[in-house]
């Protein structure tokens, strides 16, 4: 069965914005863009470093230590020197809280 795990108040994330949250010890970004809301594993599949600084373009994040890319739809990577795709959770919205599924 399916966990939700209750992170933030929606009001806490405006649009454009993005927190790093810890879910039973998994680093997660959640990314607010133009009010729909994505969470990725915080970490590039490069060099295992993370991705929370990265700066995005519509929505792609761009690891800021040595420019990988990654949609934050899918986890597909999208240019070296990453090769390897990064996870992705399911997000939704109950009672104004942003819920994340980790399994």
């Amino acid at each position: 069965m399916s966990e939700w795990h209750e992170v933030i108040n929606t009001a806490e994330l405006p649009t454009n914005a993005r927190k790093v949250v810890v879910i039973q010890g998994i680093s997660i970004l959640i990314l607010n863009v133009d009010g729909n809301y994505y969470a990725i594993h915080n970490q590039c599949s490069h060099q295992d470093l993370p991705l929370g600084e990265g700066s995005l373009e519509g929505t792609t994040i761009i690891c800021p230590f040595h420019g990988a890319k990654f949609c934050i739809k899918t986890g597909e990577v999208l240019s070296p020197p990453a090769f390897l795709d990064i996870r992705t959770y399911p997000v939704r919205i109950h009672n104004n809280m942003l819920q994340i599924n980790i399994d």
